[in-house]
């Protein structure tokens, strides 16, 4: 992880730890945005108990970067046991990469 993407992985962790209230109104809908694949219920089950998914489908990180972000909502209480980390992990890292640069 370089300093550049250090404010990109702080800046998705306060938006996807605020977002808790619209979640339970909208999370639903924002399943559909969830491309299939292993670990997909489990994101939108896990994920969305907490904040809404457009932190998640706007957005894109590498493997490590993924795996910072869903240790920093362990770490602000969020309940993943290890091996619901490897598969949410593996399902961001396969789905949600980081975007060209332009």
């Amino acid at each position: 992880m370089t300093k550049r993407e250090l404010p990109k992985i702080a800046a998705a962790t306060i938006v996807l730890s605020g977002a808790a209230a619209m979640a339970a109104l909208i999370a639903p809908a924002l399943a559909q945005d969830l491309p299939n694949g292993n670990g997909r219920d489990m994101v939108q089950m896990i994920c969305s108990g907490c904040h809404d998914l457009s932190p998640i489908t706007d957005g894109g990180f590498s493997r490590q970067d993924w795996e910072t972000v869903v240790k920093s909502m362990i770490d602000m209480g969020a309940t993943i046991t290890p091996e619901q980390v490897t598969v949410i992990t593996n399902y961001l890292a396969v789905n949600f990469p980081p975007k060209p640069k332009q």
